[in-house]
């Protein structure tokens, strides 16, 4: 059986081979692509990239949840979600969302990033749970803000990122803050 988390109005689940066409929808668009710190930018890449994602989903010491996300009730494709876990820092994990034009704005990202929260606080026992956007990317940095993220500072212009040199604002939330807003 498939990983799965499920939200108010979302499941996020293991991604499938089926799921290449989402992925494209989503590598194709320069505009949500336009702040992705992912290299997707031809199909190779793509194939790679689901390939690594359910190759990961299998092991037995899983540390990537790479997931759709998906309407609950018609399966429809919403996004693309990850909490990744680095293995030099085990107690440590990533989180990021790219939701497609039409669930941006709806408070999807939201339930999507307090629920990868939950699971990596709780279920996962992380103690620290962080996210990080372009400097650009307002609305990624509210959005980890609304959901008690902390500013952690800017890493300045480490990156060319296709059409300019990015600049990225790293947000944190420790276990016990995360346990003090959530008793």
């Amino acid at each position: 059986m498939a990983f799965h988390l499920a939200t108010e109005r979302l499941v996020l689940e293991d991604l499938g081979e089926e799921d290449l066409s989402n992925i494209q929808k989503i590598a194709h668009d320069p505009e949500l692509m336009r702040y992705v710190l992912i290299w997707l930018e031809n199909d190779e890449q793509i194939s790679t990239f689901l390939k690594r994602a359910i190759d990961e989903s299998i092991l037995a010491e899983r540390m990537g949840y790479v997931l759709a996300a998906r309407v609950a009730g018609t399966g429809e494709f919403a996004g693309l979600t990850f909490l990744e876990i680095d293995p030099k820092l085990p107690t440590t994990g990533e989180v990021g969302i790219v939701l497609l034009p039409e669930y941006q704005a709806s408070g999807y990202g939201k339930e999507i990033l307090l629920k990868y929260m939950e699971f990596g606080f709780n279920t996962l026992s992380l103690h620290r749970v962080f996210g990080k956007c372009d400097e650009l990317n307002s609305a990624s940095a509210r959005l980890m803000e609304q959901c008690g993220l902390i500013y952690e500072g800017t890493i300045r212009e480490h990156v060319w990122l296709r059409d300019h040199w990015r600049s990225t604002r790293y947000y944190g939330m420790l276990a016990g803050e995360y346990a003090a807003l959530n008793p």
